[in-house]
């Protein structure tokens, strides 16, 4: 009886169990809301691995946002050319001490403008990738973790 009840609390653990640090990303996908994005808003999230997936997913329901399809190349907001503009996203966390943590958010998008012909080159300095951080305090209170405040990030185009 003993040994049972040992299993079924173990496989219910594991059942809540998805990734390390869940909470507290999931604290970065529901306190950043609107704000996570910049103008022109994207209108479609990839997901670059299935924890990012897991954390930014609930972002596609409320119909704000579409998911992309998969191995979708994602074209920037605001770059005049045909496709699905949005951004692929991944998340991860740098470091936690104690009730304090610091994850960073990673956005990317494609500069590609498509050629009028097949016979044309269409790459200028302005095409490419680009690969945009942002960095978040969160702060863990009463056992719930927040978004404090984004400390930094950067932007590289490749």
């Amino acid at each position: 009886m003993r040994t049972r009840w040992l299993l079924i609390a173990s496989a219910a653990i594991i059942g809540c169990y998805h990734y390390p640090h869940e909470a507290l990303l999931l604290a970065l996908s529901r306190d950043a809301g609107p704000n996570l994005f910049e103008n022109p808003q994207p209108k479609y999230l990839g997901f670059a691995d299935q924890r990012t997936a897991f954390i930014f997913e609930r972002l596609t329901h409320d119909g704000r946002y579409q998911p992309a399809p998969e191995e979708t190349s994602l074209i920037c907001p605001g770059v005049a050319a045909n496709g699905m503009h949005g951004y692929m996203l991944h998340v991860s966390v740098d470091s936690v001490m104690g009730d304090s943590a610091i994850a960073t958010l990673t956005q990317t998008c494609s500069r590609e403008r498509a050629c009028p012909t097949a016979a044309e080159t269409c790459a200028t300095i302005y095409s490419g990738s680009v690969v945009s951080t942002t960095s978040y305090l969160l702060v863990r209170k009463y056992g719930a973790w927040n978004v404090a405040k984004p400390l930094g990030g950067g932007v590289n185009h490749l």
